[in-house]
């Protein structure tokens, strides 16, 4: 059975209750919400009862007085006075408890986003994601500061109503409770109906965010193709999506409301007739105690139709609910093995043995990679597009798990170590240069928040950033952006460095570094890479092949097949790919091309 049979199938409240767990916490403010929510209602009803004492006074003949009177005046006026009281604090009670729970449920999201591996996310857009950890969550805090204290204010006027009822007459209170069962019927048989159409809505949401959120970070792509037109099309189809699911879940709750008040008119019909003459003909209640019996008939059937109200919310939620748990129950594909151990010590070699891989559902794009790399020595990975470089260092982030083969660190297996604990020592440079909106030194402390600013500094200067920096009106404090785009190509990815050496790692990952620098640059980093290489593994790829010159050895890559190794003259002096790569770059086709010693 797929999700969304699975969800259908679910009783209604069902991924509410699941999320329940984060109510637990705060027991004692839930059991505060509901005294102080049932003392309310308690003085909400009690000026129902002192009215038919009053009636039957009025109507008794009897010498009755004046301070009588007076005195359930005064208890009318602090009945009034209690439920001002006692409304309020639960209105403040339930509210503080859904921004806890809210607080909390979010927290929780992202939480367990950041244990959900790369995959996930390359499969999932991020608006679909964002709708979930933000809108669905606004929507159950609605729902736990609105409908819950609704719910439960229906619940003890319910309650409290009919055994005051019963109290009062019992003949009367079933013939108002006789046609409830019918609401239950008509409550069911409305919620299956509408059920299916608010998922819909929630679904169509996610895919409107996602598009919209991805078409706004592109619109200067939009802009320059002249695809206005087609965008605006694509997000009105999925609006339309969303409009037909919200526009047929309001025609099932136009159904239902008359249903409501054919039920609830039926009810007092016959209150009316059948206990109207009951009260005449001397065999029922006194006028005070019918008076009273149908004002607190008429509490009754405000509920009803709120009832109607918080079902159309209950199936909204409970929407959101089943997105949320649904994230919250998805497995992360990596993670730490049972018994798995911490890196205790420092890096000092690093080996691929073997390794094998294949994408999901795709054709294998690693064929028995092997290499090994020491303490201060450099291994380049260079190859056409699409050779499978950059899969090599999502699997040694294990972004990604080997299909065969073995990647190990100082002899032990990477998925017998823990996560955090491997890439506690990893500095990892991106081919896309990733900032956070902030400014340039939160982003170079990203993954050294503690280090001093002088350490900041020289992994900028080696990085080749500080000269920029420097020259900004407000140096490391400039505000970088969404994603560093107040920033060029090149000073987003010199950033990036910087925040990479700042880590002082033990194994240094270069993933295209250098490509959007100019060749000064690439020098002027270069050489300060150099001097960083001692006592450190750097694992460096590349399309430019100038960034892996210096390397101890030099891995080319075509299909996922190391075809060629060496340091880069004796790849020079090959004359194979690695050779014809190089003369392309440096301008030498249909040249003699040297190595260092002369040779073709």
């Amino acid at each position: 059975m797929n999700d969304s049979q699975n969800s259908a199938a679910a009783p209604l409240g069902h991924y509410l209750w699941k999320l329940a767990t984060y109510a637990r916490p705060y027991k004692k403010r839930i059991a505060l919400g509901l005294f102080t929510n049932a003392a309310a209602r308690g003085f909400d009803l009690l000026p129902l009862v002192i009215i038919g004492m009053v009636v039957d006074r009025l109507t008794g003949g009897n010498a009755t007085p004046g301070s009588w009177f007076l005195l359930k005046g005064l208890l009318v006026l602090i009945t009034f006075l209690g439920l001002a009281f006692f409304q309020s604090l639960s209105d403040y009670t339930w509210a503080s408890i859904a921004q806890l729970i809210r607080h909390d449920l979010r927290t929780s999201l992202y939480e367990h986003l950041q244990r959900l591996e790369a995959s996930f996310f390359e499969e999932r857009q991020v608006g679909d994601i964002m709708s979930v950890v933000v809108a669905d969550v606004d929507n159950l805090e609605n729902f736990l500061s609105d409908a819950t204290t609704s719910i439960i204010r229906i619940l003890i006027t319910f309650v409290g109503t009919y055994g005051i009822l019963l109290w009062l007459d019992w003949r009367l209170a079933m013939l108002l409770f006789a046609p409830l069962p019918f609401v239950v019927i008509a409550i069911k048989f409305f919620a299956t109906k509408v059920q299916p159409k608010y998922r819909r809505a929630r679904q169509a949401v996610g895919s409107i965010n996602s598009i919209v959120e991805n078409n706004i970070q592109g619109m200067g792509v939009i802009q320059a193709y002249t695809s206005e037109a087609y965008q605006a099309e694509r997000v009105r189809e999925r609006s339309g999506e969303y409009r037909d699911a919200a526009i047929s879940a309001a025609k099932e709750r136009a159904k239902f409301i008359p249903l409501i008040y054919a039920i609830a008119g039926f009810s007092f019909a016959a209150l009316i007739g059948g206990g109207a003459w009951l009260t005449f003909a001397g065999h029922g209640p006194s006028v005070g105690d019918y008076t009273s019996f149908i004002l607190f008939s008429m509490r009754l059937v405000m509920p009803l139709f709120v009832f109607g109200i918080l079902i159309n919310q209950i199936q909204r939620c409970e929407a959101s609910a089943h997105r949320i748990v649904s994230l919250l129950d998805t497995k992360p594909g990596i993670a730490d093995m049972e018994g798995a151990k911490k890196l205790e010590e420092a890096p000092r070699s690093l080996g691929f043995n073997g390794v094998h891989f294949a994408y999901p559902n795709r054709e294998p794009v690693i064929h028995g990679v092997d290499f090994e790399l020491g303490l201060g020595k450099m291994i380049g990975i260079v190859g056409p597009t699409g050779a499978g470089k950059s899969t090599l260092i999502k699997l040694l982030l294990r972004y990604y798990e080997p299909g065969e083969g073995r990647i190990t660190i100082n002899g032990s297996e990477l998925r017998d170590l823990t996560l955090e604990s491997l890439r506690t020592h990893i500095g990892y440079v991106s081919q896309d240069a990733f900032l956070f909106a902030g400014t340039i030194e939160e982003n170079i402390k990203l993954g050294a928040h503690e280090a001093s600013y002088e350490k900041m500094r020289e992994a900028a200067r080696i990085a080749g950033a500080e000269e920029f920096i420097l020259d900004l009106p407000k140096g490391y404090e400039t505000e970088v952006g969404e994603r560093g785009m107040k920033l060029s190509g090149g000073q987003r990815q010199r950033i990036s460095l910087a925040r990479a050496l700042l880590r002082d790692p033990a194994i240094l990952i270069l993933d295209e570094a250098t490509s959007a620098v100019d060749t000064r640059t690439e020098e002027v980093i270069q050489q300060g890479l150099q001097e960083f290489r001692d006592g450190r593994m750097t694992l460096a790829v590349a399309h430019r092949l100038s960034t892996v010159r210096a390397s101890d050895e030099i891995l080319v890559l075509v299909d996922g097949v190391v075809v060629e190794r060496g340091s880069h003259d004796d790849l020079i002096a090959k004359g194979s790919v690695y050779h014809d790569l190089w003369a392309v770059q440096s301008g030498t086709v249909g040249e003699n091309v040297h190595n260092g010693n002369g040779r073709k």
